[in-house]
């Protein structure tokens, strides 16, 4: 499970680069498009994929716990709001037609996640 979650993050990197894309593009052409809409629906699915995947190895591994209260309470609690803001953008760009919300939204899900991942994670 560890593993998963592991892989995971790589797969939801990617799907972030592809919605900066998608919607940065849209924001250039000065009109939202389905790429633009569907690449942001991708990373906010693969976010929640991430986050559902990090609820189940909070639960297995008995993270609630406090032991080590960066990885018990801040990381899960931060994650969901990435989530929510990854998944709100890209519902709001969607329906409003507005790519810049989707590209305000993917920015400021990654800064949240940079700022929840634990700093002993980053090796490859």
């Amino acid at each position: 499970m560890v593993t998963l979650h592991s892989l995971l993050r790589w797969l939801v990197l990617l799907g972030a680069i592809a919605a900066l894309v998608g919607y940065g593009r849209a924001v250039a052409r000065s009109r939202m498009d389905d790429l633009a809409a569907r690449l942001g629906s991708v990373y906010a699915m693969l976010l929640g994929l991430q986050f559902l995947v990090g609820v189940v190895l909070w639960l297995v591994q008995g993270r609630w716990d406090g032991d080590n209260f960066f990885l018990s309470f801040i990381h899960p609690l931060l994650m969901l709001g990435a989530v929510g803001l990854a998944s709100a953008g890209a519902a709001r760009a969607r329906r409003s037609g507005n790519a810049v919300i989707g590209l305000v939204a993917v920015i400021a899900s990654v800064v949240v996640i940079v700022i929840a991942v634990p700093s002993g994670s980053w090796t490859l």
